[in-house]
């Protein structure tokens, strides 16, 4: 459904009211159709005189749910309009319900207030800036402007679930400018006027748009799940409340099915990887040797430069190390090429070459005719071959 002219326009103009700053709990609402657009990748965008549905905005994904019976696929914000995006049409000038997804909603709230406690925190104890924020279904990943070392971050997750246990309030509200600018809070852009300042009482005060939990309480557990070096400073992410919980019976889950293939106590678990490590690296370098051992016998049966100009040796596998010391080798004693080829017709050859006497960086533009991949240099090459052992002799005998 497009636009239908002036009424439409004028309708449209009018401002949103926005329901999930007055009452972040709010899920269900009814709306005037302000404007309904059909766009050009088949949904739908629609204009409302009020929403609960929340847009994404400040690194925080949209509300999802229910309007006037369409799905909401999306809703954004741009110059203060804001935009639901529904999987069809919707008349315009009529009223509709709308059922925001609670689920994610609550989840969202539990983890962008999990965000400030962990900033706050970080910010008090370090004096660095939340300067990157991403809320999306899996993690929230921030973005600190300093390191933060292993065992700082084990007290501040400590203290932010100290916090969470405190059951501490979470007041929001929208200071006039005087008393705004009396006001210490931590914010990303240079903010003065209409700002919404997010407190929790001796951890944070911070500028944000999002909805958030009555309580820290609410949050119910803080899980700090990785960190990494990030432009000068750190990247954490972390989950909280209900994704605290599964991420750990995912990791329960590991624990118990890693516990039963080591055969140990899940106590255990890193003795046993680490033993299972070991024998691995004995097991790989007894296999090292054994393949040496046997590249060393199928070697002997290549003609010896008496006999022959080039050393050529096809082989299902062998070391590479292995092969490159016998290419050396052979390289010093015949008076061509001498090349190992590992693998079958079937699946193609990766090999390794080498000559006294033969330019190999000409020989590699003659192989790259033939369907080679090899580079190296003027007495080297390695790369992988396709076709026949047959057909790789024949090309080579040429040379």
């Amino acid at each position: 459904m497009r636009g239908n002219g002036t009424d439409e326009d004028a309708m449209s103009e009018r401002r949103t009211r926005e329901l999930y700053y007055e009452d972040g709990y709010q899920t269900q609402f009814s709306a005037q159709v302000l404007s309904c657009k059909e766009e050009r990748d088949r949904d739908f965008s629609v204009i409302l005189d009020q929403t609960a549905f929340f847009p994404e905005q400040g690194g925080q994904g949209a509300d999802r749910g229910v309007l006037g019976g369409r799905s909401v696929l999306d809703v954004q914000v741009q110059d203060g309009v804001i935009t639901h995006h529904l999987d069809g049409a919707l008349p315009v000038g009529a009223t509709v319900a709308g059922t925001v997804d609670w689920e994610r909603r609550y989840d969202f709230m539990q983890q962008h207030t999990g965000e400030h406690i962990v900033s706050g925190l970080v910010h008090h104890h370090f004096g660095y800036d939340n300067v990157g924020f991403h809320l999306s279904e899996e993690e929230t990943r921030l973005d600190f402007s300093g390191p933060i070392g292993e065992q700082d971050l084990l007290r501040v997750e400590e203290e932010a679930n100290r916090a969470v246990w405190s059951n501490l309030p979470v007041l929001v509200s929208c200071p006039e400018p005087a008393q705004l600018s009396t006001l210490s809070y931590r914010s990303k852009l240079e903010l003065k006027k209409n700002v919404r300042i997010v407190e929790i009482p001796g951890v944070d005060r911070c500028a944000c748009c999002a909805p958030h939990v009555r309580s820290t309480a609410e949050v119910g557990i803080i899980k700090l799940t990785g960190v990494m070096n990030y432009k000068g400073g750190v990247r954490l992410t972390m989950v909280c409340g209900l994704r605290a919980l599964k991420d750990y019976r995912n990791k329960q889950s590991c624990g118990e099915q890693i516990s039963r293939l080591l055969s140990v106590r899940q106590g255990e678990i890193t003795e046993g990887v680490r033993a299972l490590q070991e024998r691995l690296q004995a097991a790989e370098s007894e296999n090292q040797r054994l393949s040496e051992m046997l590249l060393e016998r199928q070697a002997a049966s290549v003609p010896g430069p008496e006999c022959r100009r080039h050393a050529l040796l096809f082989v299902e596998s062998a070391p590479q190390g292995a092969m490159r010391r016998l290419v050396n080798t052979w390289a010093g004693q015949y008076r061509g090429l001498a090349a190992i080829f590992s693998g079958n017709d079937a699946e193609g050859y990766r090999f390794i070459l080498g000559s006294r006497t033969v330019d190999c960086t000409a020989l590699a533009e003659v192989l790259r005719a033939q369907g080679f991949r090899c580079g190296g240099g003027k007495g080297y090459l390695q790369g992988s071959a396709p076709g026949s052992e047959a057909k790789i002799r024949a090309i080579l005998q040429e040379q």
